[in-house]
């Protein structure tokens, strides 16, 4: 080969936005002069530009050409490593070509950006916008949020915002002014928004809060005409009175024959016309655990102090957490429930709203399951209604026809999650059994993980001992214990063979159960949280943000012999080929006044587990609906309070102790909401509520199933 081609550097970094160079040197040991062509191939053919792309190298000479790469701004760019290659031709002979490689390594960047939209508000006490936050970068980024503002009241839906590369997140903000401004002209007050990506500089966004006066300016002036006007009236119709009374002049009264006909109805008042708005956040944030739908009402023609009630419903994943309504309307009693009272509110009660404040509307604030969620909340005004005292009456003219609302609400699931879950507690014993449940989220580029989380135990009880936690088959849990945090590992690529204790998908493991037993004192009453915290994840070489994991929570109470589900078998034993019938009593309770601590909480489904060597002959009694295959059953809201027993029956298979068991079990789990009492002298021993109390919590009991033989 008469050509020797070189390419400098071999490898270089670049980063999107900018451009780098690479030299390309030709040496032509042959006899004649020789032009040579060149061109960039492949996935660098369009980043490229040569100068010049033919080079002209006389025999035993050397040429150069400088190739210029530019990566345009923007978050298409994946992070590593790209082969440049370029065909080098000579004119005399393009069979006998070159091809150069090079290593562009492309760099992470991130680049964010924020807009106000819209900048400038107006209205009587506040109004609404939103920041709209971009991350035109190849790689994930962070931003902080601040508000600033002298006499208005700002309320930011979140103070921080995960950005995955090419992204945008909404974030709400509420403007409310401090005072009211009854007339006069407009008072325009200033507000800031700053946004702070991590690494980058702040982004300030200026907006303006036009306020308007209650009363137009013109109102004073109209009210001093019109009472001027109706002073003038009087003093003319005391005048004529007077002057009649002096003179005795006596004006005829119009009279008229009897009305024979049909009298002339009163004319009836048209139902006044509501129109609802129902909102959500698109993309809430599934670290906050929770999502805020805001229901607006038009009502403009409703009379004075007329409520409109709206019928909200939502799926039972969801559990309402709080909500500004006036009160709410029991659906099926029509009684009245006082606000701050969500464990009384039930799916399908009706939110009462005032139609004439400034801001007519009411916030309703559920949480979501750690695991994500996709469903629709529903809103529709049924009626005008008046409340005297707690008594409501219907306000005529009531409301003309109107259409329900409906939002989707859809969380996604966190890269991993966490679940607590109590196991039913003998009340004699030193020691509790929970279950910590972490989960991840797994794709195809998966890899080896580590997850280290914290558990916090009440002060009344002994603090985890960590070397004690066990996996399923009884191996220990954490692969590493620092005082109060535990380590568990999430493999992939694990052969069947190989894989231990949790559920598993393909080869890698998506979910771990991790049993810990937490000591406690006997003969005592009292209440707390056993709680989870991410502290730390690893996945491969890179490290995640543990801070958008969830927290999770689950109560601990001494003294109540009171749990949400109790498994009992009728007989305690069986021969194989019997049928046996498994009990479960279902309570909300978990203190030891059961009416105290019911007021409001409720189960919403149980899940049913149970071994091989028992099959389950029919579906359970009791429940509303029952999914075999996922084993779940679905409650409905008890008329008197009492939820129903349970019912399910056994067979015990033929050969159910050939391969050694002597028991098979039956594992019922509860998913429970709970609305402590307000009332912390309702708890038994005076027990403390603590704050942050879990709404959402699992409860298990898992009832063993004796096997006689003949």
């Amino acid at each position: 080969m008469a050509t020797v081609a070189d390419i400098e550097p071999a490898s270089l970094t670049i980063t999107p936005g900018t451009t780098e160079q690479f030299t390309l040197t030709l040496r032509n040991e042959g006899d004649d002069v020789e032009a040579y062509r060149l061109t960039a191939i492949d996935d660098a053919a369009d980043l490229i530009v040569i100068e010049p792309d033919t080079v002209l190298v006389h025999p035993g000479e050397t040429g150069t050409a400088v190739a210029t790469m530019r990566l345009a701004h923007g978050e298409n760019w994946a992070v590593g490593e790209m082969v440049v290659r370029f065909r080098v031709v000579p004119a005399g002979n393009p069979d006998d070509f070159l091809v150069l490689e090079a290593i562009a390594t492309i760099q992470s960047f991130s680049d964010v950006a924020a807009v106000l939209s819209p900048p400038t508000l107006e209205g009587r006490r506040g109004a609404s916008t939103r920041i709209s936050v971009t991350n035109a970068g190849n790689a994930h980024a962070e931003a902080d949020l601040a508000v600033s503002a002298g006499n208005l009241e700002l309320t930011i839906e979140r103070p921080r915002v995960a950005l995955p590369a090419g992204s945008t997140q909404e974030v709400g903000l509420r403007v409310h002014a401090r005072g009211v401004l009854w007339r006069g002209d407009p008072e325009q007050h200033d507000f800031t928004v700053t946004v702070t990506p991590e690494g980058q500089p702040s982004v300030t966004l200026e907006g303006t809060f036009r306020q308007l006066p209650l009363l137009p300016g013109w109102t004073f002036v109209a009210a001093i005409v019109g009472a001027a006007v109706i002073g003038l009236g009087v003093f003319i119709g005391l005048a004529v009175l007077l002057w009649n009374g002096i003179t005795g002049i006596a004006r005829p009264v119009a009279t008229t024959e009897a009305a024979t006909g049909t009298p002339t109805p009163t004319p009836t008042a048209e139902p006044v016309s509501v129109v609802t708005e129902l909102t959500a956040p698109a993309d809430p944030d599934p670290a906050a655990g929770a999502v805020v739908a805001t229901v607006a009402v038009d009502a403009a023609d409703a009379p004075q102090d007329a409520l409109v009630a709206v019928a909200v419903t939502w799926p039972e994943q969801l559990a309402l957490a709080g909500d500004s309504c006036l009160g709410w309307l029991d659906a099926s009693t029509d009684d009245l429930r006082e606000p701050d009272a969500p464990g009384l509110v039930r799916p399908g009660d009706q939110c009462l709203i005032d139609p004439g404040t400034l801001r007519p509307e009411a916030d309703l604030e559920f949480t979501v399951p750690p695991e994500g969620f996709s469903g629709t909340v529903s809103a529709k005004p049924t009626r005008l209604v008046s409340v005297d005292d707690s008594r409501v009456s219907e306000v005529d003219p009531g409301i003309g026809p109107s259409f329900a609302e409906r939002v989707e609400i859809t969380t996604d699931a966190p890269p991993y999650w966490m679940q607590v879950e109590a196991y039913r507690p003998d009340p004699e014993s030193s020691t509790r059994q929970y279950v910590m449940a972490v989960h991840r989220s797994l794709d195809a580029n998966s890899d080896d993980a580590r997850f280290a989380f914290r558990i916090a135990t009440p002060d009344f009880a002994e603090p985890p001992n960590l070397f004690g936690a066990f996996l399923q088959n009884g191996a220990g849990a954490c692969v590493s214990v620092e005082e109060d945090v535990c380590v568990v590992d999430f493999p992939v690529d694990v052969p069947s063979a190989e894989q231990g204790s949790g559920r598993w998908v393909g080869g890698a493991l998506e979910t771990q159960w991790i049993f810990v037993p937490i000591r406690v004192p006997v003969g005592e009453s009292d209440a707390g949280l056993v709680s989870l915290e991410a502290v730390g994840i690893t996945e491969g070489d890179e490290e995640l943000d543990a801070g958008l994991v969830p927290p999770a929570a689950g109560p601990l109470v001494l003294g109540a012999d009171v749990f949400p589900v109790d498994v009992e078998f009728d007989p305690a034993s069986a021969a194989p080929g019997d049928e046996v019938q498994a009990t479960v009593e279902l309570t909300a309770a978990i203190f030891d006044d059961r009416s105290a601590a019911e007021d409001g909480s409720r189960l919403i489904r149980v899940k049913f587990d149970w071994s091989d060597r028992i099959d389950l002959v029919d579906d359970p009694i009791g429940c509303a609906t029952y999914d075999g295959r996922e084993r779940v059953c679905t409650l409905e809201e008890p008329a008197d309070g009492e939820l129903p027993d349970i019912e399910l029956t056994f067979s015990v298979d033929d050969d159910a102790t050939f391969d050694g068991t002597d028991h098979a079990d039956l594992l019922a789990k509860a998913s429970v909401l709970t609305y402590p009492p307000e009332d912390e002298d309702d708890l038994a021993g005076g027990a403390d509520v603590p704050g942050g109390w879990p709404i959402r919590w699992d409860a298990t009991e898992i009832q063993p199933l004796d096997f006689t033989f003949g």
